[in-house]
């Protein structure tokens, strides 16, 4: 078997807000062509973890490195050169209200690159296709459901051809059934378009359904990474009580819960 390239690789990553420490020393490689899901509970770094491989913010200190390239020495010019090359799924898909679904697909495109507006059109009907929406490009975004807002969304992240693509929590507060046509869909484009795909989800049907690989996340540190069946088979009790949703553990909620609302209050 062909060696397996690393896509982008953590490197003792730490990130303080407001003097809690948020992540505490993550290591973790991606490969290229893989779906990696980062999985915990609220206010665990999830989210925190994916900004710093996207560029979006700077680490306390640790690395990050892209096919090689350390985000973290990178200036504003190559940062921005380089965030052609991701797609971002956003949790609320964050569509501008005052654009129809053609214009917010198309975004990137008109800010980013000096393509004939005939040719974006043909590249958004293109895009929505892959997602099962073309023929809604005139729609404004009141008028789509939560699922479809969603495709939106996905399809205005994959509208510069990227190599990676990162999910934010891309199921939340949507029903088991359009969960499942979401999680279909991400498979479906990382197979068609030999995407990267790192998803971040507490949905553990999710992660069943479309990880490669997962890592869990827990108070800033990795717990344990490896594919669903060995997730499963983990004699961490974090990580089985956090996996079958149990009440009764180590895992203290209470504090969790406290530690999520400072951070968020900062």
């Amino acid at each position: 078997m062909p060696e397996k390239r690393v896509a982008i690789s953590v490197q003792n990553l730490v990130k303080y807000f407001g003097g809690r420490k948020v992540l505490d020393g993550v290591s973790l490689d991606i490969y290229q062509g893989e779906t990696f899901v980062i999985m915990g509970g609220s206010g665990c770094g999830k989210s925190t973890l994916l900004r710093h491989m996207t560029g979006a913010i700077a680490p306390t200190s640790g690395k990050v490195f892209f096919h090689g390239r350390d985000l973290t020495t990178m200036n504003d010019e190559e940062k921005e050169k380089l965030k052609r090359r991701f797609g971002m799924c956003f949790q609320s898909a964050a569509l501008l209200d005052y654009l129809n679904v053609a214009d917010n697909v198309g975004l990137p495109l008109v800010e980013h690159t000096h393509l004939d507006p005939k040719i974006i059109r043909m590249i958004v009907k293109m895009k929505l296709g892959l997602v099962g929406l073309q023929g809604y490009e005139d729609l404004m975004p009141n008028m789509l459901s939560g699922g479809m807002k969603k495709r939106v969304g996905l399809a205005r992240a994959i509208a510069l051809d990227p190599e990676i693509v990162f999910y934010d929590e891309p199921t939340a507060g949507l029903d088991p059934v359009v969960c499942a046509v979401v999680d279909k869909l991400i498979l479906d484009l990382s197979h068609k378009l030999l995407l990267t795909s790192i998803v971040v989800t507490h949905n553990m049907e999710s992660v069943y359904r479309i990880a490669d690989r997962a890592a869990m996340l827990y108070r800033g540190k990795v717990l344990e990474v490896g594919t669903p069946e060995e997730i499963k088979n983990s004699k961490n009790p974090i990580v089985q009580q956090f996996i079958h949703g149990q009440i009764e553990g180590p895992i203290d909620f209470l504090r969790l819960d406290q530690e999520s609302s400072e951070l968020v209050d900062s």
